[in-house]
């Protein structure tokens, strides 16, 4: 079947709030005073339960595999047009193989709190598969915060489809030609710097925390709806710096409105080879390892049918050679592939980094 044409609906909301076998076992007493015949009675009833269950797994199975979504379906994000995740979002819908995709997904921006009211408005939807969210970098920082009580156990990722570290961005007449003359400006003029993100609860905000803590600086934030307002406003001059994902200011680098300084993983960016990582440049900060990533997500307790066609279709988006040709075209990293488990593995362990910087 042909996949019907993306359908794109932006609501964004301005209102900012704070607002994760079945197994069974069949116990036979064999008295020694019993007789043959009881014996083979129970040895009849026995394997009978064992060919029911048999026939319940089946037609689990059958069921689980036959799951096909029977309307269109709805994608939040939590930030605005333009962003990171939008464009993550959006790109993988577009390159899900032809066929696999019977219905249209609707992508939705809902903007505010730091992604909580997008993310409240995802976790408020019935767990049925008709309703995709993110579940990203911000949201796990919003937990460790305490800004939200809702962790990876509320919901079941169905594809990793973003991973990189982020940019640290400034306007192209800028002062400052490296990281390090960057640093002796902010502390040459405490207090005057000021970089923007996308709010306290969002993980650009962790890098200027990180920044701040371990390098002794005096600078402050202004918060924007999504990171793509914030590269514009270091064009604009409304902000000095800014922290983004290095495909949010592709245009404006590629443009030479904005020059980046140095990312904020252990590993240089492929496509900005000669841009250095934080990290070897301070002693200080030598552990830095922020990474913007994304995974799209269904709420806990959604069929299991329902999970096994979603997880197939984004994940057979985000490993096309579609997707990553837009992540290229972004300046972003290919995306590792990764399970369930292994999903989840990682955002525990970028929990526990979290914590260690914002605590």
């Amino acid at each position: 079947m042909k996949r019907k044409s993306l359908a794109i609906l932006t609501v964004t909301a301005l209102t900012c709030g704070i607002i994760s076998g079945c197994g069974g076992s069949t116990q036979t007493a064999t008295s020694a005073a019993a007789s043959a015949e009881s014996t083979a009675a129970e040895t009849s009833a026995a394997e009978s339960g064992a060919s029911e269950t048999a026939k319940s797994a089946e037609t689990s199975a059958a069921a689980s595999s036959s799951w096909k979504p029977e309307k269109d379906l709805s994608a939040i994000v939590y930030w605005g047009a333009g962003g990171t995740t939008d464009t993550c979002v959006r790109g993988v819908i577009n390159s899900i193989p032809e066929g696999e995709l019977e219905k249209n997904i609707i992508v939705s921006n809902v903007a505010g709190g730091s992604g909580l009211v997008g993310f409240q408005q995802f976790m408020s939807a019935d767990a049925d598969g008709y309703t995709i969210g993110v579940y990203n970098c911000d949201m796990v920082l919003n937990y460790v915060l305490g800004n939200t009580d809702i962790d990876s156990s509320k919901i079941v990722p169905l594809a990793c489809i973003e991973q990189d570290p982020y940019l640290l961005i400034v306007k192209k007449d800028a002062p400052y030609d490296t990281f390090e003359e960057f640093v002796d400006y902010c502390k040459e003029h405490p207090g005057e710097v000021s970089i923007g993100d996308t709010g306290s609860g969002a993980v650009p905000h962790l890098v200027y925390t990180a920044l701040n803590k371990g390098l002794g600086l005096e600078t402050s934030t202004v918060a924007y709806d999504s990171s793509g307002d914030s590269v514009i406003a270091v064009v604009s001059g409304e902000c000095t710096a800014t922290v983004a994902a290095p495909g949010v200011a592709k245009g404006q680098l590629d443009a030479g409105e904005v020059k980046a300084l140095a990312c904020s993983g252990q590993k240089r960016l492929d496509a900005y080879p000669d841009v250095p990582c934080m990290s070897e440049l301070y002693d200080e900060i030598s552990d830095m390892n922020i990474l913007s990533w994304i995974t799209v997500c269904v709420k806990e307790g959604t069929p299991d049918g329902a999970v096994s066609y979603l997880q197939k279709i984004f994940q057979d988006g985000a490993a096309s050679d579609s997707y990553k040709e837009t992540l290229q075209g972004f300046g972003f990293q290919s995306v590792p592939a990764m399970d369930h488990d292994e999903m989840l593995k990682f955002v525990a362990d970028q929990q526990a980094y979290y914590e260690s910087v914002a605590k």
